[in-house]
């Protein structure tokens, strides 16, 4: 299964992105961002929220 698969299950929602993983997500950007560095903290991070009329393939 892609990132692009899944992102169906995150309509509205913020999430971040290492590796083509999808490793935190929720409704509030900084708490979703928080918990992901704080898994990852040398890493760099994408973040985005999916829209909800499409969906992005990445």
């Amino acid at each position: 299964m892609s990132l692009g698969d899944e992102l169906g299950k995150y309509v509205e929602k913020w999430i971040v992105v290492l590796d083509n993983t999808i490793v935190a997500s929720g409704q509030n950007l900084k708490e979703v961002y928080r918990r992901a560095k704080r898994k990852h903290p040398r890493k760099t991070l994408f973040v985005m929220k999916v829209p909800a009329d499409k969906i992005m393939v990445l």
